[in-house]
């Protein structure tokens, strides 16, 4: 068993259909025979691409009875995995897939993802995008900021706010090395050519060579399709990629592994270990992630720096 278990989801194969679309919805001859783990795995990511937890996007009013579901719903997992897959699947398969769903955060009432308020717009995403050098780190410190003066601002902090906090230092971690990686593969042709080379979700793909102007004008948009849907916490998966993308040596990741592992623990177990036992944070132990996260960003752009000397300006009088 890998120590990365605690996320250990099967990948799907090119041949499932486009990794890479914003609502994923899996080719049903492969579905048909594929292995009983691998329709589990389509089934969820078309679920988790159409359905989320009420509580990210949908209001909430105890006076009228609990949220309210604007965008349509709520969505029973049973009846919409049956009414898509009911013709390819075996109710068994869709029925651990069901039990799972059910067992998690949005239970029996999931909310709909409204795609067209999301921030999906490929114009609003390049315009997110880093824009100097420099911003990938900035950002990561005014996350940091954030999350010390949240701790400074109380005197003492509830046990769930201690658990939010410590999710937030990962997650300013995961949107590091996007906002990073993101940053050189669009300033950067080389980097872009070394990150589809060397990424065998694009290395891998197949196309008529009528094609290859379509899929070259279209291929900026891809990268940044996938990279919002990496899982950035991986740093296994991660570590090879930035390597073979951008030359350099990533630094140590061991020492997240247990941060990451109760990071998920908070997010998808409600706060409790697998073995069911209340996870027990510390502020102490916020700040020790915190200064973990900003030492590594630093070793990380040193090695930048090494790959990418910065070249100083030079006023010409």
């Amino acid at each position: 068993m890998s120590e990365w278990d605690y996320d250990d989801r099967p990948e799907l194969p090119p041949e499932s259909g486009d990794l890479h679309a914003r609502q994923f919805d899996p080719n049903d001859t492969w579905l048909a025979t594929a292995p009983r783990e691998l329709q589990i795995e389509a089934m969820r990511c078309w679920f988790y691409a159409r359905y989320q937890d009420p509580v990210h996007d949908t209001p909430y009013n105890g006076s009228e009875g609990g949220y309210l579901f604007i965008h349509g719903g709520p969505f029973d997992p049973n009846d919409v995995i049956q009414e898509r897959f009911d013709k390819t699947v075996e109710f068994e398969v869709m029925e651990e897939l069901i039990a799972e769903l059910h067992q998690a955060e949005g239970g029996d009432e999931w909310a709909p993802i409204d795609h067209d308020d999301e921030g999906w717009d490929y114009e609003d995403i390049y315009s997110l995008r880093p824009e100097e050098r420099e911003d990938p780190l900035r950002m990561l410190d005014e996350r940091l900021e954030q999350i010390e003066d949240t701790i400074k601002a109380q005197s003492a902090l509830p046990g769930f706010v201690i658990h939010l906090l410590h999710s937030a230092a990962i997650t300013a971690l995961e949107a590091y090395l996007w906002d990073t990686t993101s940053y050189w593969v669009t300033r950067d042709k080389e980097v872009l050519r070394s990150f589809v080379k060397n990424n065998k979700d694009f290395a891998g793909q197949k196309f008529q060579l009528s094609d290859v102007f379509i899929v070259m004008d279209d291929l900026e948009r891809k990268v940044a399709d996938y990279l919002q849907t990496f899982i950035w916490h991986r740093l296994d998966k991660v570590k090879p990629l930035l390597e073979l993308t951008l030359g350099i040596n990533f630094p140590e990741i061991e020492k997240f592994i247990p941060e990451i592992i109760i990071r998920h623990d908070i997010v998808h177990r409600g706060g409790r270990d697998k073995d069911g036992y209340p996870v027990l944070l510390t502020i102490a132990d916020v700040r020790r992630l915190a200064k973990l996260v900003e030492e590594f960003s630093q070793e990380l752009e040193s090695q930048l720096k090494k790959v990418f000397p910065i070249v100083p300006i030079i006023d010409d009088f």
